[in-house]
């Protein structure tokens, strides 16, 4: 994907590890705390932003970019992992782009009382008129999700499925069904040619519903936060590496 093409993108900062070669398997509970800490650097971000602390937020986009890398490195372990890193941190980056659709008119108005520099934002911050679901820049975020498709090589119908998810979540609107169905594709992809069984691979799409769920529940301390459904993420990616494995 090319961010020229599109007047709304900002070019994203890449974090790419060195190596090609994974040489630490992370243990399911380790998997958990990294994707939940990363969840949660994106969560922070978005607030530093509304608060206009911009140094703060800095700081959470690049925890968030590193660690939603790291745990792409262990969910597809057969991919480069550069590539795997990289497409973890284009991931995080569009929900970035999902929290400035979503909270466009607290970001705007940061903006302007704190005088934030554009380079914190993915898209530009002008207020903008008409409904949330449809704002352009929702291209963007699937645009920058079929790029995660092509670094670790998930079908492209993942990339429109879970923009459908976010757009219905953060309306509260009936999102599950959406979620589970674009989890189902990146499961697929993350057993790597395994023949699981459709109720294996629905079961995980179920963990992630609920984690999402879990997630939503979130208040400002992050060890409650990650905690809160630690227990659930980690039997998550328990049963997925042992799929793998089979």
């Amino acid at each position: 994907m090319s961010e020229s093409s599109n007047s709304l993108a900002r070019e994203p900062t890449r974090t790419i590890h060195s190596t090609d070669t994974t040489t630490d398997v992370p243990t399911p509970d380790e998997a958990a705390e990294t994707l939940l800490r990363a969840f949660y650097a994106q969560d922070e971000r978005d607030a530093h932003l509304r608060a206009g602390d911009a140094t703060a937020a800095a700081r959470a986009a690049d925890m968030a970019r590193d660690l939603m890398g790291t745990a792409f490195v262990a969910e597809f372990p057969h991919v480069p992992e550069s590539m795997a890193h990289l497409a973890g941190v284009r991931f995080v980056e569009a929900l970035f782009i999902q929290d400035e659709i979503e909270n466009r008119e607290a970001l705007a108005s940061a903006v302007d009382e704190h005088g934030l520099d554009a380079t914190l934002f993915l898209t530009d911050t002008a207020v903008r008129d008409g409904p949330l679901l449809a704002d352009p820049r929702w291209d963007l975020v699937e645009a920058y999700l079929r790029d995660v498709c092509d670094h670790v090589d998930i079908d492209h119908d993942y990339a429109a499925a879970q923009t459908r998810f976010w757009k219905l979540h953060g309306q509260q609107m009936n999102w599950m069904d959406a979620a589970a169905t674009a989890h189902r594709i990146k499961v697929e992809a993350m057993l790597d040619g395994v023949d699981a069984a459709p109720r294996d691979i629905a079961r995980l799409a179920d963990y992630f519903v609920a984690g999402v769920a879990g997630h939503d529940q979130w208040g400002d301390d992050e060890t409650d936060a990650v905690d809160s459904v630690a227990d659930l993420v980690t039997t998550y990616y328990d049963e997925l590496f042992t799929l793998r494995s089979a």
